[in-house]
């Protein structure tokens, strides 16, 4: 079935978008949709953002509005099929837009697979209209159910991270990490190379910025609580950055964003080996890899005693996300899929 869809590039029509989405203040809202606000107006949409109502009722309220929008983009949620089915009979055009392994369990799981996750995300992905993923690995994924996938990465909003204040020289330098609870096992692998570069170098501290915690770090470490309005400040009071994964099926569907927020912070940073990030990371040149404990100490032990060459890396991973992670590049590549004509 072919669908035609109105373009601002012949008519003065304007796109009428809704996204369907987790709670407003979700990763995945935030970031593939809620920075990128101002971007989509430039570009003659009008975003409506819904987060999907838990009761029934209130979802097919919600879905019986979705006929006055042009699009509507389910974001990662993996419906029953008979609430997908009537959410795209009262869809003009929907599309499915997710950036983590949804149809998993995560790491912290004692087994990745789950039945009912991978029927939903088989049965989502080959019913709409287009799917929307976040990294290669995730359009291979979603590939056998269905062909129409285009690959848009989680950018960042470079005009809200920027560079915060210059580091003292006579301060301790600052590695940092930011997550959440789910995600400190990955940072708990950090726990050896930290303790090794400790004792070899006392001029650093830990930052750890979550909504829990873990020990076992020699070095001074200060627990920092999350919090949505901290969250910029919390990163630009880093030095260092970290990004530690382990490699299974869950994480390589992650798009990265810790490490973007860093880059856009004008951090220098070192990530876990991955796809992804060898994609985004050029080792020594906007960031560093580290692909064992080894990689991390030697990494990290580089960028604690050489603070130039640390923070000329940092401003060259900043540079390095124009055109490329940006809020203007991504919105564009969006809307390209929103104003495009035809859908098969």
């Amino acid at each position: 079935m072919r669908r035609s869809l109105p373009s601002n590039m012949n008519h003065p029509h304007r796109l009428k978008v809704i996204f369907l989405t987790e709670p407003i203040n979700s990763p995945s809202t935030r970031f593939r949709i809620l920075q990128f606000i101002s971007e989509f107006e430039r570009l003659n949409i009008d975003i409506t953002v819904s987060p999907i109502p838990k009761g029934i009722l209130s979802r097919l309220k919600l879905f019986n509005t979705i006929s006055a929008f042009d699009i509507a983009v389910l974001q990662r949620k993996l419906f029953q099929p008979w609430f997908l089915n009537y959410l795209k009979m009262k869809a003009k055009v929907l599309f499915f837009d997710f950036d983590d392994a949804i149809m998993f369990r995560d790491s912290n799981a004692a087994d990745f697979h789950s039945t009912s996750r991978q029927n939903r995300f088989k049965y989502t992905t080959g019913k709409v209209d287009l799917v929307i993923t976040g990294n290669d690995y995730l359009k291979e994924l979603v590939q056998p159910f269905n062909k129409n996938v285009v690959v848009i990465p989680t950018g960042i909003n470079t005009q809200f991270y920027t560079p915060g204040k210059v580091h003292e020289p006579d301060h301790p330098l600052t590695l940092g990490w930011i997550g959440s609870q789910p995600n400190l096992m990955y940072l708990q692998t950090l726990i050896d190379p930290i303790n090794r570069l400790y004792s070899v170098n006392k001029n650093f501290r830990l930052k750890i910025v979550c909504d829990g915690f873990i020990d076992g770090f020699h070095c001074p470490t200060e627990k920092k609580v999350w919090r949505k309005d901290d969250e910029l400040a919390d990163i630009q009071s880093f030095d260092i950055g970290l990004s530690p994964l382990t490699e299974d099926k869950w994480t390589r569907g992650k798009c990265a964003l810790k490490l973007l927020q860093y880059m856009a912070c004008g951090l220098s940073s070192v990530s876990s080996t991955t796809a992804v990030t060898s994609k985004i990371i050029r080792d020594g040149h906007n960031g560093l890899l580290a692909a064992n404990p080894t990689d991390w100490f030697e990494k990290l032990q580089f960028l604690t005693e050489n603070p130039a060459q640390s923070k000329a890396i940092g401003l060259t991973a900043r540079q390095s996300l124009m055109g490329v992670f940006d809020e203007k590049t991504i919105a564009e590549k969006y809307s390209a899929l929103f104003h495009q004509r035809i859908i098969t």
